[in-house]
């Protein structure tokens, strides 16, 4: 019964939109494999790594919301397609548009981890806390991330698709946009939990699984 109820919850419209857009992904591989060989390899890591959310998902019976799949796919399809379909070149504002969606999909990350650790540790965190734990978590994953550029900028002269910092202003416009997309998912998240509450939202996510009980959550 638990594994038909949690099929269900895999077919609902908003996970389909979520694998329309995985789907795209691997579009995107099949135009590397036709026109541009030197892109498959990060075609297929980039697009296992937007499987990962739904293969945890199975195997625990931990289900996120559908725009949690959702966001992943799409950060994963416009880094994807900025490799692949050169839009990183072509459009100037293509890198920016990225560390916006790829912040908001950190920042939710971050969400469900201090969920996840705060019903785990019974840590009691009110929802003030956990919003501005969430625009923290954003900026300092953003932080590493612009070393990582100047690290592959330095050492490798850049990525496929050219230098990943163009200037100081480049690098400061990604963190603005990592920033703003932190704050928005933030708030957003405060006033989910002050609507619904905590135990509500945790229950929804778990109530298939048995993975937690060996944290004794």
């Amino acid at each position: 019964m638990k594994y038909y109820a949690m099929a269900s919850r895999f077919r609902t419209p908003g996970m389909y939109l979520a694998y329309f857009v995985q789907a795209a992904i691997a579009f995107n591989v099949l135009l590397a494999v036709l026109f541009k060989p030197e892109d498959i390899l990060i075609g297929l890591v980039l697009f296992l790594i937007a499987l990962i959310i739904y293969v945890f998902s199975w195997k625990t019976k931990i289900m996120f919301p559908w725009f949690v799949y959702f966001l992943v796919s799409l950060a994963v399809l416009i880094h994807t397609s900025g490799y692949i379909q050169g839009r990183y070149l072509t459009f100037i504002n293509w890198d920016m548009l990225a560390h916006f969606v790829s912040g908001t999909i950190v920042a939710l990350i971050g969400f469900l981890l201090i969920l996840f650790w705060d019903k785990i540790k019974n840590f009691n965190l009110d929802a003030s806390f956990i919003g501005i734990f969430i625009v923290f978590f954003g900026c300092v994953f953003e932080y590493f991330w612009e070393i990582w550029e100047f690290g592959i900028d330095s050492f490798f002269g850049g990525s496929a698709a050219g230098l990943m910092q163009a200037n100081n202003a480049d690098t400061m416009t990604d963190m603005i946009f990592v920033l703003i997309s932190s704050l928005v998912v933030g708030i957003i998240c405060y006033y989910y939990l002050k609507h619904y509450g905590k135990e509500t939202i945790f229950h929804e996510m778990v109530k298939d699984s048995t993975f937690l009980k060996r944290f004794n959550a």
